[in-house]
C-alpha cells in the first residue's frame, strides 16, 4: 500500500500542468494528498523524503495562488489578461527549467523529489515577483502598480 502511495504521490508531483488563469487550477499539488504518518524532522526514506518535499511545495504553492489571485482582483480587464500570459509562460518556464535541472535523475527513485524541490525554488522566487508587483507604489515605473 505504501508503494502504491509513492507512486502516486510521484506522478502527481512530476506531471505537467496545463496552463489556467489560476496557477492552482490544474496544479497537481493542489490535489495531491499528504501522508500525515511521515514526520519530515529527519526522513530516511524516498517516499519520506518525497512526502516532505510536497508538503513545502504545496504550502509555497498555495502562498502562490494566494497573492497571484490578490494581485489579479486589483487589476483592470487588460493587466488582468497580461497577468494571466504571464503565469501562464511563466509555469512553462518552471516545468522546462525543472525538467531540464533533474535530468540527471530521471529514472531514479529521488527524481520525483527532486522535481519538487525545484520547483518550490522556483514557486518562492514567483511569490517575491508578485509580491513586489502587488506592493508597486502608484507612479514607480519599474513595476505594474494596480
Amino acid at each position: 500500500m505504501r508503494n502504491a502511495a509513492f507512486v502516486m504521490a510521484a506522478a502527481l508531483l512530476v506531471a505537467p500542468a496545463i496552463a489556467s488563469t489560476d496557477p492552482g487550477l490544474s496544479d497537481p499539488i493542489m490535489s495531491w494528498q499528504d501522508d500525515p504518518s511521515v514526520t519530515c524532522k529527519n526522513p530516511q526514506s524516498t517516499y519520506d523524503m518525497n512526502t516532505c518535499a510536497g508538503r513545502d511545495y504545496k504550502k509555497s504553492y498555495t502562498s502562490l495562488v494566494a497573492i497571484y489571485n490578490q494581485l489579479y482582483a486589483k487589476y483592470d480587464a487588460a493587466n488582468k489578461k497580461r497577468l494571466q500570459i504571464a503565469q501562464r509562460s511563466w509555469r512553462k518556464y518552471m516545468d522546462d527549467e525543472c525538467d531540464y535541472e533533474t535530468a540527471g535523475t530521471i529514472g531514479g527513485t529521488i527524481h520525483s523529489t527532486m522535481v519538487t524541490n525545484c520547483n518550490a525554488t522556483l514557486v518562492e522566487a514567483r511569490i517575491k515577483q508578485l509580491q513586489a508587483q502587488l506592493n508597486c507604489a502608484q507612479g514607480d515605473m519599474s513595476c505594474n502598480a494596480p
